[in-house]
């Protein structure tokens, strides 16, 4: 039986685009001077926004505690 893959969740999108970011600047720093480096820190901010609300980070990748099962 195969699992479906689940979405990503807000936050792991957000650290994606933050390591896309930051590996295309790695890349090419004449980039710096563009507004990348300001969307590294919009970037970093919103990530540590979403870390705190819960609708916006993935779900426990554990399965949930079922005392039922013993």
């Amino acid at each position: 039986m195969e699992r479906e893959p689940r979405a990503l969740s807000v936050l792991e999108k957000l650290e994606m685009a933050y390591g896309l970011v930051g590996e295309s600047l790695g890349q090419a720093p004449q980039l710096h001077d563009c507004r990348l480096d300001q969307a590294m820190l919009v970037l970093s901010l919103a990530i540590q926004r979403a870390r705190r609300s819960p609708r916006l980070r993935p779900p426990p990748r554990w399965p949930a505690y079922q005392p039922d099962l013993f």
